[in-house]
């Protein structure tokens, strides 16, 4: 099997501008492509946490009622990080809808916040 890593994911959203600036705004995140060359006739936007492009998340115009269906309701993605309590701590002060706050686990320190549409995300640390 030749499959070794995952490269994007998909977050469908209402309005591109909006959802640019939140992830850049609340996450952190940075623009890694940000094109209509792409596919053709379709804003191509992505972003991941600054300075770690591997994975990207693909922030993609619902079009479409199938695609108005999808907006936030992505499956709980894990985001890592080196300092989850501080981390939970500046987005509950920016507004972040803070899901679970964050609490020692087996795994480390973990919190789960949603996003502007209301998808869930993990910020998992070491303890």
């Amino acid at each position: 099997m030749a499959i070794n890593r995952i490269s994007h994911l998909t977050v469908y959203v209402r309005d591109q501008e909006t959802a640019l600036s939140w992830y850049k705004q609340k996450l952190g995140f940075e623009v890694v492509m940000d094109n209509d060359e792409v596919v053709s006739g379709m804003r191509w936007l992505t972003v991941c946490p600054a300075g770690n492009p591997a994975t990207q998340i693909a922030l993609v115009l619902a079009n479409s009622k199938e695609d108005e269906s999808r907006v936030g309701n992505n499956l709980m993605t894990v985001l890592s990080t080196t300092n989850c309590i501080d981390d939970m701590a500046t987005l509950a002060r920016e507004g972040v809808e803070i899901v679970g706050p964050p609490e020692e686990v087996p795994w480390g320190v973990s919190g789960i916040i949603r996003d502007l549409y209301g998808n869930p995300y993990n910020l998992v640390g070491t303890k």
